[in-house]
Protein backbone atom coordinates (compact mmCIF):
# COMPACT_ATOMS: atom_id res chain seq x y z
CA UNK A 1 0.00 0.00 0.00
CA UNK A 2 1.25 3.51 -0.70
CA UNK A 3 1.51 4.80 2.86
CA UNK A 4 3.25 1.79 4.35
CA UNK A 5 6.73 2.30 2.91
CA UNK A 6 6.89 6.03 3.54
CA UNK A 7 5.57 5.68 7.08
CA UNK A 8 7.88 2.77 7.80
CA UNK A 9 10.93 4.67 6.53
CA UNK A 10 10.16 7.76 8.57
CA UNK A 11 9.86 5.75 11.82
CA UNK A 12 12.42 3.01 11.03
CA UNK A 13 9.91 0.25 11.75
CA UNK A 14 10.01 -3.19 10.21
CA UNK A 15 7.68 -4.00 7.34
CA UNK A 16 5.91 -6.60 9.46
CA UNK A 17 5.25 -4.17 12.30
CA UNK A 18 4.17 -1.33 9.98
CA UNK A 19 1.66 -3.56 8.20
CA UNK A 20 0.37 -4.86 11.52
CA UNK A 21 -0.14 -1.33 12.90
CA UNK A 22 -1.80 -0.05 9.71
CA UNK A 23 -3.95 -3.16 9.36
CA UNK A 24 -2.56 -4.25 5.98
CA UNK A 25 -1.75 -7.74 4.87
CA UNK A 26 1.94 -8.12 4.08
CA UNK A 27 1.16 -9.93 0.84
CA UNK A 28 -1.06 -7.04 -0.23
CA UNK A 29 1.73 -4.62 0.52
CA UNK A 30 4.21 -6.56 -1.60
CA UNK A 31 1.88 -7.30 -4.49
CA UNK A 32 2.87 -5.38 -7.62
CA UNK A 33 0.58 -5.07 -10.62
CA UNK A 34 2.72 -3.88 -13.53
CA UNK A 35 0.96 -6.44 -15.77
CA UNK A 36 -2.04 -4.18 -16.17
CA UNK A 37 -0.11 -1.75 -18.37
CA UNK A 38 1.12 -4.61 -20.50
CA UNK A 39 -2.36 -6.11 -20.63
CA UNK A 40 -3.86 -2.77 -21.65
CA UNK A 41 -1.57 -2.57 -24.69
CA UNK A 42 -2.44 -6.15 -25.58
CA UNK A 43 -6.18 -5.48 -25.14
CA UNK A 44 -5.99 -2.57 -27.58
CA UNK A 45 -4.07 -4.70 -30.10
CA UNK A 46 -6.57 -7.58 -29.76
CA UNK A 47 -9.48 -5.22 -30.34
CA UNK A 48 -7.86 -3.83 -33.49
CA UNK A 49 -7.12 -7.30 -34.86
CA UNK A 50 -10.61 -8.55 -34.00
CA UNK A 51 -12.14 -5.54 -35.75
CA UNK A 52 -9.98 -6.05 -38.86
CA UNK A 53 -10.70 -9.78 -39.02
CA UNK A 54 -14.05 -10.49 -37.33
CA UNK A 55 -14.00 -14.17 -38.34
CA UNK A 56 -10.67 -14.82 -36.59
CA UNK A 57 -10.75 -16.42 -33.18
CA UNK A 58 -8.18 -16.14 -30.45
CA UNK A 59 -5.95 -18.80 -32.03
CA UNK A 60 -5.59 -16.93 -35.30
CA UNK A 61 -5.06 -13.67 -33.47
CA UNK A 62 -2.38 -15.34 -31.36
CA UNK A 63 -0.66 -16.45 -34.56
CA UNK A 64 -0.94 -12.96 -36.04
CA UNK A 65 0.64 -11.48 -32.92
CA UNK A 66 3.47 -13.99 -33.28
CA UNK A 67 4.01 -12.99 -36.91
CA UNK A 68 4.24 -9.37 -35.80
CA UNK A 69 7.04 -10.39 -33.44
CA UNK A 70 5.11 -10.12 -30.19
CA UNK A 71 5.65 -13.04 -27.83
CA UNK A 72 2.46 -13.68 -25.89
CA UNK A 73 1.24 -16.84 -24.20
CA UNK A 74 -1.83 -18.32 -25.92
CA UNK A 75 -3.60 -18.73 -22.57
CA UNK A 76 -3.13 -15.03 -21.85
CA UNK A 77 -4.53 -14.13 -25.27
CA UNK A 78 -7.52 -16.42 -24.63
CA UNK A 79 -8.17 -14.94 -21.17
CA UNK A 80 -8.13 -11.36 -22.44
CA UNK A 81 -10.09 -12.29 -25.58
CA UNK A 82 -12.89 -13.78 -23.49
CA UNK A 83 -12.82 -10.97 -20.91
CA UNK A 84 -13.29 -8.39 -23.66
CA UNK A 85 -16.17 -10.34 -25.20
CA UNK A 86 -14.44 -10.71 -28.55
CA UNK A 87 -15.91 -14.12 -29.37
CA UNK A 88 -16.39 -14.90 -33.05
CA UNK A 89 -19.97 -14.49 -34.20
CA UNK A 90 -21.53 -17.78 -35.16
CA UNK A 91 -22.90 -18.17 -38.66
CA UNK A 92 -26.62 -18.71 -38.86
CA UNK A 93 -27.56 -22.21 -39.87
CA UNK A 94 -29.54 -22.64 -43.02
CA UNK A 95 -32.98 -24.04 -42.54
CA UNK A 96 -33.48 -27.20 -44.51
CA UNK A 97 -36.56 -27.50 -46.62
CA UNK A 98 -39.34 -29.51 -45.07
CA UNK A 99 -39.96 -31.58 -48.18
CA UNK A 100 -40.80 -35.27 -48.22
CA UNK A 101 -38.10 -37.79 -47.56
CA UNK A 102 -37.54 -40.59 -49.98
Amino acid sequence: MPGTTSQRDSFTVSERRACQVLGFSRITHRRNTPKREKDQQLVERLRVLAREQPRFGYRWIHLMLGLEGETVNHKRVYRIYRAEGLAVRQKERRKLSVGERQ
